[in-house]
C-alpha cells in the first residue's frame, strides 16, 4: 500500500521474534526493499548485507546480493557496487540475477 515503513518494522519485529527462523533471509531481503522504498538506502544496505552473509545459499542469496551491490552503487560507493555485482554471477552461476548485476554494472561502468 506504499508504507514502506510500516513494512519495514514488520519485517524487522518478524526477525527480532523469530531470530534464525528458516524466512529469515527472506525478511531480511523485503525489509531491504521496503527501506529502500522509503529512501533509507544505507540501512536497506544493511538488511540485505544481512541476508546475504547469514544465508548465503539460500534461495533469496542471489538477489540479497545484487540488491546489495546496486544500493551500494546509489550510495555513491561504486568500487564496493561493482565487486559485489561481479560476485553475483562467481558465486550464484546462470541465476536470473546474474543479467541484472551486469546490467547495473554497465550502468555503473565498472571496469
Amino acid at each position: 500500500s506504499g508504507d514502506f515503513l510500516a513494512a519495514a518494522d514488520q519485517f524487522r519485529a518478524f526477525n527480532e521474534t523469530y531470530p534464525g527462523s528458516p524466512l529469515s533471509a527472506e525478511a531480511f531481503l523485503r525489509q531491504g526493499e521496503a527501506l529502500e522504498g522509503s529512501g533509507a538506502t544505507s540501512d536497506a544496505a544493511r538488511a540485505y548485507l544481512e541476508s546475504y552473509s547469514g544465508h548465503p545459499n539460500n534461495y533469496t542469496a542471489p538477489e540479497a546480493l545484487f540488491r546489495l551491490g546496486a544500493a551500494l552503487g546509489k550510495l555513491g560507493q561504486t568500487r564496493e557496487a561493482c565487486v559485489t555485482l561481479n560476485e553475483v554471477g562467481v558465486r550464484h552461476p546462470g541465476d536470473s540475477f546474474e543479467a541484472e548485476a551486469q546490467a547495473e554494472m554497465q550502468r555503473l561502468q565498472c571496469s
